[in-house]
């Protein structure tokens, strides 16, 4: 009988401890987009290019001040590039929303070959959260020939 009232309550503990996990990280995906590669140049081991992300924002939260970094696909401390601000005019990347940024970036030759291999770039977006901690996320990526200059948004009647 004690042994079963245990195994209950420990049942009942792990459960909580899952659900609460699980409910914390959503699907596990709070940045998402599409990536394009264009201007590629090689140069010896080197390649110039320019990289274009569309991310979305499934976080929800709207963030301020919001980077975006650029890491090799092999784990490492390495940083190949930041997009240290977003466009001027989006002073907030709102939950639910994208944004577009672009760069032109030299990176190792053997990153790039990855890349074209179907490796996605090592994207992560870090921000301030608004209890003060300093949250880095990484971003799930598909690659796309084009990203447009801005996003299309659907006409909404009344807007």
């Amino acid at each position: 009988m004690k042994r079963t009232i245990l195994l209950r309550a420990a049942f009942t503990a792990l459960l909580a401890v899952l659900t609460s996990v699980s409910a914390a990280a959503k699907d596990g995906r709070d940045f998402a987009g599409q990536y394009s590669l264009t201007d590629v140049t090689e140069m010896g081991g080197q390649v110039k290019l320019t990289l274009s992300l569309r991310l979305f924002n499934y976080s929800g939260a709207d963030l301020q001040q919001a980077v975006v970094t650029l890491r090799p696909s092999h784990p490492g401390p390495e940083v190949l590039g930041t997009f240290a601000a977003f466009d001027p005019a989006v002073e907030l990347w709102r939950s639910g929303r994208d944004v577009v940024v672009r760069q032109q970036l030299t990176i190792p030759r053997e990153e790039y070959q990855r890349w074209s291999a179907g490796t996605q770039p090592g994207v992560f977006i870090g921000y301030i959260a608004a209890d003060g901690h300093q949250i880095r996320r990484w971003a799930q990526l598909s690659r796309r020939p084009i990203i447009p200059e801005t996003p299309a948004r659907p006409s909404v009647a009344g807007q």
